[in-house]
């Protein structure tokens, strides 16, 4: 009998497969796809079947697997890591590890994070972090929480997790159930461009402003559509809780699919979703998972952070559903209340398709008010709390102000240790200064260590409001005023308010991103989402804000048009391309490395370059696809020496 060869991809850092012989008397036509356990060296390996090889005179003894076990993708899904692992020069055993289930794993089955959700710890004075560590604790700085699959979806490790935890600066508590105070009303008429059965095998861009009204749409298209066949990918499992109850009430066959699920849970959403047509509801980590009969894939918040994946293969998931959209020829909607540059430039070029005329934005009642200082600020919320009785506060930060700077010579109080900028906060009546990652402590200085001017504060936090409102108030107004970050604020989980007040999202435009004005934009218009009647914005940019808005209406396109014109002048992301290389070492100086790579990329663009003691970081400019070899022969020759550890990242999030 003739013997069956496969090709297999194993989770390792290489860019090779690997040839295996299988039994013989297997069914040829569904073999790949399938989980198999392999000799890998000295080890046991699992690995995925890619392909079945024919007979030849291979150089080398091929093994037999070990066995040949569960079915986990359909040839489609195997053919979109290929194509995914090439885009974005990643291992294919690696990139297809990171889509699996954690039972096809073999590890982690017993994972003690699985579930849980991390706080950072307040007035703990973080010291001897590692790189790896301070940009987790970054991560934290900027959300009020994280999640497991959040922490592992920015590339964060369980070692480094751990390390923190140990060291005592975070905080772990149980994941969040299915919430019980969120506002939505299913309402059965609402009509777009594009009727639920007329979606052809495009990308659409759906931008209704409302998230209440896109999650009203996708339950009548799945009414249209029978319940089958919908896979909705969401930014996270708080958002997931949310649309499976949802859905829920009308379907019956309901998946939900997300790292915070237990191992078996997992699998048996996987195997059933494979056999039973549905909707599927998840986070990024279900989006490769073989829905049978898929008919449509919806990518909700497209502008979402989170959408940028760290982890290796590091992908960006709106490439991935056009990977999805092309090979199984299938619609996708790329949904947000603001387009994503990104998406609005494909609108722009043709590439996708519009599934609303024009995505308008009232405002019935704003008002701006210049952020003078902390007091009066502080003193008008409570007149606003006192005079409306039901006011979402949306704050920016969490500590008391955000900044200490001089007005006259431009001084900043920055950190000595780590040079992040200082933050006031104040305690027992007394104020002081904490670095805002590694938080070492300072004495409060009232002038300029430079010129002697009297240093001014800027901006200020949750907590602030929070304890001067309770302080000021009668318990019995404490009922009328709910206080949010701008991270929490989502329609569907803090409900509508008379009165939205939004304070200082300038704080934005004083980080060196290029992004920056595109994020202010978002924090200005946002709140307009849980908003019925009054808007008020603490801000000292009323001229940016009032250039956007015009007898009572947010002009969303004009802003992204501007944006656009912008970037391209500029020469930025979406208008070039980029790969950045990181390089860690332990033993080798980084001037030698910065002169063999600065040599073997020497016919690209470098745009940005940083060395350190043990870490070199590049971005690069690249044209043409086939530049990628060059990135892809460097790694071969580097992982060779385990002295250095490479990464490399297409099209990063910033630089």
């Amino acid at each position: 009998m003739e013997e069956l060869f496969v090709e297999v991809a194993v989770p390792v850092a290489l860019y090779d497969t690997f040839i295996y012989k299988i039994p013989s008397n297997l069914n040829q036509n569904d073999v790949v796809g399938r989980k198999v356990k392999v000799p890998f060296k000295s080890t046991k390996h699992y690995g995925i079947i890619l392909d079945i090889k024919a007979p030849e005179n291979f150089k080398y003894q091929i093994k037999n697997v070990f066995s040949v076990e569960e079915k986990v993708f359909t040839e489609k899904e195997i053919k979109i890591l290929k194509k995914l692992s090439e885009f974005y020069i990643s291992p294919i055993g690696l990139t297809v590890d990171y889509f699996v289930p954690d039972k096809i794993r073999e590890k982690n089955i017993k994972d003690p994070f699985l579930g849980k959700v991390f706080y950072l710890k307040k007035d703990v004075e973080l010291k001897n972090l590692t790189d790896k560590q301070l940009k987790l604790i970054d991560l934290f700085l900027e959300s009020d929480y994280l999640s497991y699959e959040e922490i592992k979806e920015q590339g964060f490790d369980k070692k480094t997790l751990n390390s923190l935890i140990k060291k005592g600066y975070l905080e772990v508590k149980d994941g969040f159930p299915v919430l019980k105070d969120y506002s939505y009303v299913y309402q059965e008429i609402q009509t777009y461009d594009k009727p639920y059965n007329s979606l052809e095998n495009k990308i659409y861009l759906f931008d209704e402003f409302y998230p209440e009204k896109r999650l009203n749409y996708y339950i009548n298209l799945a009414k249209r559509l029978k319940g089958k066949g919908i896979h909705i990918i969401l930014p996270s499992v708080e958002l997931c809780n949310i649309y499976y109850t949802e859905f829920s009430k009308f379907f019956k066959d309901v998946y939900l699919y997300n790292d915070q699920l237990n191992v078996k849970e997992q699998w048996n959403v996987w195997k059933n979703a494979m056999e039973e047509s549905g909707i599927l509801i998840g986070t990024v980590s279900s989006i490769l998972l073989p829905l049978k009969d898929l008919k449509i894939l919806i990518v909700e918040e497209e502008d979402s952070k989170v959408y940028k994946v760290k982890r290796t293969p590091k992908f960006d998931v709106k490439r991935l559903a056009y990977f999805i959209h092309k090979e199984k020829k299938i619609p996708v909607i790329l949904s947000s209340s603001i387009p994503s540059v990104e998406a609005f430039l494909s609108l722009k070029k043709k590439q996708v398709l519009p599934l609303t005329k024009e995505n308008i934005v009232n405002i019935k009642n704003l008002k701006i008010m210049p952020h003078k200082n902390l007091n009066e600020d502080l003193h008008i919320l409570k007149q606003i709390v006192l005079r409306d009785r039901e006011v979402l506060i949306v704050s920016n930060k969490g500590y008391y102000s955000g900044m200490l700077f001089c007005e006259r010579c431009g001084w900043q109080a920055n950190c000595l240790k780590c040079g992040f900028h200082l933050r006031v906060h104040l305690e027992n009546g007394k104020k002081y200064l904490q670095c805002g990652r590694c938080k070492a402590k300072y004495e409060y200085v009232s002038d300029c260590p430079d010129c002697g001017f009297k240093l001014s504060e800027e901006g200020f936090g949750k907590e602030k409001i929070e304890k001067f409102l309770k302080k000021s108030l009668p318990e019995s107004y404490w009922n009328n005023f709910k206080v949010v970050s701008s991270l929490e604020l989502k329609t569907l989980t803090v409900g509508k308010y008379q009165t939205v007040v939004n304070v200082y999202p300038d704080f934005l435009l004083e980080f060196p991103d290029f992004r920056s004005w595109e994020f202010f934009f978002r924090k200005i218009t946002l709140p307009l989402t849980v908003c019925k009647e009054n808007y008020i914005i603490f801000t000292n940019q009323e001229k940016e804000v009032m250039k956007f808005i015009e007898n009572g209406k947010v002009k969303i396109k004009e802003f992204l048009e501007e944006e656009l014109q912008r970037r391209k002048k500029m020469r930025l992301p979406p208008f070039i391309k980029t790969i950045k290389l990181e390089i860690l070492t332990k033993k080798i100086k980084t001037n030698l490395i910065d002169e063999y790579v600065l040599s073997h990329f020497k016919s690209l663009k470098v745009i940005k370059k940083q060395l350190s003691e043990n870490k070199v970081v590049y971005v690069f400019e690249y044209e043409k696809e086939e530049e990628k070899n060059l990135f892809k022969e460097f790694y071969i020759k580097i992982s060779k020496n385990k002295n250095l550890k490479v990464s490399i990242e297409v099209n990063p999030a910033n630089f």
